[in-house]
């Protein structure tokens, strides 16, 4: 039988290749998407996350949202293991912590997992699911070698995972403001990471014209459907998201500041998981469901807490204790 020890190791190992310290953003996506069909109410019973149980729905939501994160992140080890072997030797695979038969296993069954929780929540969800899955895969094995291809791919990929629970919902602005921001720290990152190739001008350029493009289609279908957001919103409740985008702006630059490379990267995308709850939250006070939006808050400040106490615990690991 393997020791606490072992099995404490074996943990560690799989929290670092599933990346799960950043989770939390991707579930406060789908609960915000949740919280607020469920305040808005209306839709068919296709939509089952407005009809079922609240508990069941929030559970559904938190287990496809976290499979579809360990699925890319364990995938994108997976296919990345010679790279990884030369230039990223702290990698679980290259560093012997995890095998690679066990990193297969980790990224199928994520996936399997996230199948069976979107199919719990109806067959539009399923549907929207694979979809994402699969520009997750088209990411991983080819998009991220083009920077202006990958960082659009990855702003598609979170707005789409949004709309997994509600296919159907009206307003959004949300989803395009959420593509935005993994848009934005994509680039970011890619470029603080000095990744290859270099993001040059015409990357940037080419960027910007994909922003465009799914921003015009996206606020397109939400004017189409339901407008800037429930009946009788008044145009300066966007202040709220606004002033969460500004406050993100500020607190990235101070984070960021006086540190370089991997070490800014970090922090970026940590932050940037962060505020993904408290887009969240702005918008739901924006619209007046203040119940939802301190739940989100919450959700903002624990999984903050807890994704940094995780990190704590699993850099330890890359300490070795040896003792006789």
């Amino acid at each position: 039988m393997p020791s606490v020890q072992a099995l404490a190791f074996k943990l560690i190992s799989a929290i670092r290749l599933t990346r799960l310290t950043m989770a939390f953003g991707a579930v406060s996506d789908v609960w915000f998407v949740i919280l607020l069909t469920r305040a808005t109410g209306g839709y068919p019973p296709v939509i089952r996350v407005a009809h079922v149980s609240l508990a069941f729905a929030l559970v559904a939501g938190a287990v496809v949202a976290i499979g579809l994160f360990a699925y890319g992140a364990a995938l994108n080890d997976v296919l990345d293991v010679r790279h990884d072997s030369t230039f990223r030797p702290d990698r679980p695979i290259p560093a012997g912590r995890i095998r690679l038969g066990q990193a297969i296993v980790v990224t199928i069954g994520a996936l399997i997992i996230t199948v069976v929780a979107s199919a719990a929540m109806g067959l539009p969800a399923l549907w929207i699911m694979l979809l994402v899955a699969g520009a997750i895969l088209f990411y991983n094995a080819a998009g991220k070698y083009i920077p202006a291809v990958g960082c659009v791919t990855i702003g598609l990929i979170h707005a789409a995972h949004m709309l997994i629970p509600n296919v159907q919902l009206p307003f959004t602005l949300p989803v395009w403001l959420v593509m935005t921001h993994a848009m934005g720290i994509a680039a970011a990152v890619h470029v603080l990471e000095d990744k290859r190739p270099r993001l040059t001008r015409g990357g940037i350029l080419a960027l910007a014209a994909g922003w465009i493009f799914w921003s015009g289609l996206i606020i397109a279908y939400g004017a189409g459907r339901g407008g800037l957001g429930p009946q009788g919103t008044p145009l300066w409740a966007l202040l709220w998201p606004l002033a969460a985008v500004v406050a993100f702006i500020m607190i990235a630059v101070w984070k960021t500041g006086g540190v370089e490379g991997a070490a800014a990267s970090e922090k970026l995308k940590r932050y940037g998981a962060m505020w993904q709850a408290l887009y969240g939250a702005a918008w739901l006070v924006a619209w007046g469901y203040e119940m939802q939006a301190a739940a989100l808050t919450v959700l903002a400040i624990g999984g903050f807490t807890a994704m940094t106490l995780i990190k704590e615990i699993t850099g330890l690991s890359g300490r070795p204790i040896v003792y006789r």
